[in-house]
C-alpha cells in the first residue's frame, strides 16, 4: 500500500446493523419482556437465497410463504413445461429468489410489526452478541428509570364548598409583576 510502513497491517472493522423490534405489552417482568425482543439483521440474507421456502417457514411467515410459493408455481404454470418456457420460468424464478433474499429481513420486520411488535431501535456491532450488548445496555437504563408520580389534582372534600375567586378592586392595577394599562 502506498504510504504505509512495512510490517503494518490495516485493521478491518466490519459492523453489522440490526433493527430491533420490541413487543408492545405491559409486562412487569423485565426479563420476560427482554426475551421477546427480536433482532433482525439488515441487508442480504444468504439463507433466504439458498432455501427461501424453509427460511419463510422457520420464521413463521405464513402469508409470505403462500405468496412466494404461488408466485413460483404461477411462473411455471404461466410459461409451461416445454423447453423454452421452462427456461424462462427458471430464470424469472431465480430473479425473484435473489430479490427475495435482498428483501427477506425487511419482510420479517414488517411481519413482526403486524404481530404487535414496534420498532425500538437500531443496534450495531461486529456480531449479533455485540449488537445485543450495546442495545440492552441503553435499553435497561431506560427501563430502570423511575417514573415521577403525577401530583394529584386539587382534592375535593365532600360537603365543603369552594370559595369564589376574588374580584378585582379599584386598587388592583398590577397583574403579577407587570402594571396593567
Amino acid at each position: 500500500m502506498p504510504g504505509s510502513s512495512p510490517g503494518m497491517t490495516r485493521l478491518r472493522h466490519e459492523v453489522t446493523v440490526y433493527s430491533v423490534y420490541e413487543p408492545v405489552s405491559d409486562d412487569d417482568d423485565i426479563a420476560a419482556h427482554a426475551d421477546r425482543i427480536a433482532f433482525v439483521k439488515d441487508g442480504f440474507s444468504w439463507l433466504a437465497l439458498i432455501v427461501p421456502a424453509l427460511w419463510l417457514l422457520y420464521h413463521r411467515m405464513w402469508i409470505e410463504f403462500v405468496i412466494f410459493m404461488a408466485l413460483i408455481f404461477g411462473l411455471e404454470w404461466a410459461f409451461g413445461a416445454d423447453g423454452q418456457g421452462a427456461q424462462i420460468a427458471g430464470w424469472l424464478g431465480l430473479a425473484i429468489t435473489v430479490l427475495f433474499a435482498f428483501e427477506a429481513n425487511d419482510l420479517r420486520g414488517a411481519m413482526l410489526q403486524r404481530r404487535g411488535y414496534r420498532f425500538a431501535a437500531v443496534a450495531t456491532g461486529r456480531n449479533r452478541q455485540e449488537a445485543e450488548r450495546s442495545f440492552f445496555t441503553t435499553w435497561l437504563r431506560r427501563q430502570a428509570r423511575p417514573t415521577r408520580p403525577v401530583p394529584p389534582a386539587h382534592k375535593i372534600t365532600p360537603g365543603v364548598q369552594a370559595s369564589a375567586p376574588a374580584r378585582r378592586g379599584a386598587g388592583d392595577d398590577v397583574i403579577g409583576l407587570f402594571p396593567q394599562g
